[in-house]
C-alpha cells in the first residue's frame, strides 16, 4: 500500500486498527520523555495528519478524524489539513471538546482505544480512561506508529553523550544523587524514576545534542538508595563519560531495556513517579510490579 499522502496513511492506520481490534486510535504530540521539542523520529502526529504544531493530539476512528490545535496554530492547522477529512478542534473555543471528551464520545460501548504507551503521558491516559469509563471502554497499548511509519522515518538521535565538568555544573553526579536521595527520604520515597531530559541533564551532568537547540541525551535513570542505573544507547557514550559515570556510582544499561529492567526488579521500593511526565508504558510497569509501590508526586528535581 502506498503511504505518500495523508489519506493513504489514514487508510493504512485504519486497517491496522481493525486488525488489532481497536475502535479509536490516539496519537499525541510526544516522545517517551514528555519533551516540549521533539526529535524528528517522534513526529508521528505530523506524519499521519500533516499538522506540524505543538501541544496537539490526533484521534482517528473508522469514519472520522480530528486534530487539536491551540490559538497559536489555528491558521496554520487550517492550511495544513485542507483537502483532507480531518476536523480541526480549536482548543479553548466555545463548544470544542477536549481530546479526552471527544474520545469518550466517539468510542462505542465496550470499545477499545489504542495508543502508544511510550509517547503518551500517564496523566493523559488517565484523563482519557475517565471519559471512557461511562461506556466501559478500555485502553490497549500498541505502537501502530512504528509498525506503519517505516519508510523515510528519521532515526533515533544518537549524538555523542558526555559529562559536563563539575567546575561548570557546581556539583558532581554523585553529590547530586545524594541530594536527590535526601529529598526522596523527606517525601517518604526510596526511589525515583527520572524520565524528563532536562532533569536528567541536571542530575547526572549529562549532555548531548539529541534535540535541536537543547543539550539533552535521550535517556532514563532509576535511582534507589544504593543504585543509579542510566538507560542510554551505550554505543554513543564516550569512554571518558562512561568512566566518569561509573566513578560516580552510576551503572549503564541499554535504553531499550528500561521496561524489562523495571518489570524484573525484586527489591522493594517506594518509587516517586510524576504522573504528568512519566510515560504510560513505564508507569504501567512500575504499578504492575508487586515489589514496587508507586507514589505520584511532583518531581523534586
Amino acid at each position: 500500500m502506498s503511504m505518500n499522502t495523508v489519506p493513504e496513511r489514514l487508510a493504512a492506520l485504519r486497517a491496522a486498527m481493525k486488525a488489532n481490534g481497536v475502535d479509536v486510535y490516539l496519537i499525541p504530540v510526544g516522545d517517551p520523555h514528555s519533551s516540549e521539542y521533539l526529535p524528528d523520529h517522534y513526529t508521528s502526529l505530523t506524519y499521519f495528519s500533516g499538522f506540524h504544531g505543538e501541544n496537539s493530539n490526533f484521534v482517528v476512528t473508522p469514519t472520522e478524524s480530528a486534530v487539536w490545535a491551540d490559538g497559536r496554530y489555528f491558521v496554520q492547522a487550517e492550511k495544513e489539513i485542507a483537502g483532507t477529512e480531518i476536523q480541526l478542534m480549536r482548543m479553548g473555543e466555545p463548544g470544542v471538546p477536549t481530546v479526552e471528551e471527544y474520545c469518550g464520545k466517539v468510542l462505542p460501548e465496550n470499545g477499545v482505544l489504542g495508543l502508544c504507551g511510550l509517547t503518551a503521558s500517564c496523566g493523559l491516559v488517565r484523563g482519557v480512561q475517565k471519559e471512557l469509563d461511562a461506556k466501559k471502554g478500555t485502553i490497549k497499548t500498541l505502537n501502530l506508529e512504528d509498525e506503519l511509519w517505516t519508510e523515510g522515518r528519521p532515526a533515533l538521535p544518537d549524538t555523542p553523550a558526555w559529562i559536563l565538568p563539575k567546575e561548570y555544573a557546581g556539583f558532581s553526579p554523585a553529590e547530586k544523587l545524594d541530594q536527590l536521595r535526601s529529598k526522596l527520604k523527606e517525601l517518604g520515597c526510596t526511589a525515583q524514576f527520572v524520565g524528563k531530559l532536562d532533569n536528567l541533564a541536571w542530575l547526572l551532568n549529562l549532555r548531548a545534542m539529541d534535540i535541536e537547540c537543547t543539550p539533552y541525551a535521550m535517556a532514563y535513570c532509576y535511582v534507589t538508595p544504593d543504585r543509579a542505573v542510566l538507560f542510554i544507547d551505550q554505543a554513543r557514550v564516550t569512554p571518558e563519560a562512561k568512566a566518569e559515570l561509573e566513578a560516580n556510582g552510576i551503572t549503564l544499561a541499554e535504553y531499550d531495556d528500561v521496561l524489562k529492567f523495571l518489570a524484573a526488579e525484586t527489591e522493594p521500593q517506594t518509587v516517586l513517579a510524576e504522573c504528568s511526565t512519566v510515560n504510560y508504558a513505564v508507569y504501567q510497569v512500575l504499578e504492575q510490579n508487586p515489589a514496587l509501590t508507586v507514589k505520584d508526586g511532583i518531581d523534586p528535581l
